[in-house]
């Protein structure tokens, strides 16, 4: 029973999804700064907090959500949407933690860092209430949540953002969520279940071209990126080497787009698939020599 207790606690939190909350880092990072431990404690604060938020904002759109997961083949499991905990118990939980998420904001981070969670929290109700029912602006807005993290990252580790790094995330970002809307699209032509209010708008034309545009841009500005000036200055010659593991990572994540018909949760894609899963460390590990060892 208690193992019980712990798999819904588990699930209502999203703790599985925490690993997004990665993105926190990447201004350290990419700063030269992971080596200075004073700062990298200060991030893993941070991004610990922003864990504790985003299961906030997990909780608020299940709550939402609900009837309409309840149509969704993967969705309807999730605690409030299959029954496992009541409505109440969920807002219960959701006001703890607030409450240990906010103690713990003004307890360790600066003002900008608490404005920005503020508004991180702010966008995701409105996004919950009205912002997904809008065509197009849907997906997108998602894009913006990621970049929260980056800024968050940035504030936090003292690091100027590279508008490359934001435009990366960004059209990556929103690339993963194109690709759930082809997912409720072929739900709701295959079941005639509408899990998504927007979804009955698009067709798999409009989606697959979108999918085409924002991986053709995330791929382009990262080569870019890779061969800039100032890259080659500060991480060595031979950065534009991990483009390779980005366009296999890419390929890779269109094959089971288009070929094998789903894409889902984009965490659990990576582990569940070998492919992705050793490209992606192999993307990291030549991204990491490169800037702290050539």
């Amino acid at each position: 029973m208690k193992l019980f207790k712990q798999s819904i606690f588990f699930n209502l939190l999203r703790i599985d999804n925490w690993i997004k909350n990665i993105l926190i880092f990447f201004p350290c990072f990419f700063g030269k700064k992971i080596t200075n431990y004073s700062l990298f404690l200060d991030v893993i604060i941070a991004a610990l907090i922003f864990c504790l938020l985003t299961s906030c904002v997990y909780i608020i759109n299940d709550l939402i959500d609900a009837p309409k997961d309840r149509k969704h083949p993967i969705k309807k499991n999730r605690p409030i949407a299959a029954k496992r905990i009541s409505t109440f118990k969920a807002f219960l939980v959701l006001c703890i933690l607030l409450i240990i998420t906010s103690w713990l904001s003004l307890l360790f981070l600066s003002t900008n860092a608490i404005y920005l969670l503020c508004f991180y929290l702010f966008f995701n109700i409105l996004y919950s209430l009205w912002l997904k029912n809008i065509l197009i602006i849907d997906f997108f807005a998602v894009a913006i949540f990621f970049e929260i993290r980056l800024f968050l990252g940035s504030i936090v580790s003292d690091v100027v953002l590279s508008h490359w790094l934001v435009l990366v995330v960004f059209f990556l970002a929103a690339l993963i969520a194109i690709g759930k809307r082809r997912d409720d699209l072929l739900i709701l032509e295959s079941t005639n279940n509408n899990t998504r209010e927007t979804v009955k708008y698009y067709n798999i034309i409009f989606l697959d071209a979108m999918v085409v545009i924002t991986s053709s841009l995330l791929v382009f500005i990262y080569i870019i990126y890779s061969v800039s000036d100032w890259v080659t200055l500060h991480f060595g010659p031979y950065f534009y080497l991990s483009d390779i593991f980005v366009i296999l990572c890419l390929s890779k994540y269109l094959y089971i787009l288009f070929v094998e018909k789903k894409s889902g949760n984009p965490i659990k894609l990576i582990f569940n698939d070998h492919f992705l899963l050793i490209c992606s460390l192999l993307w990291f590990l030549s991204i990491f020599i490169f800037i702290y060892y050539v």
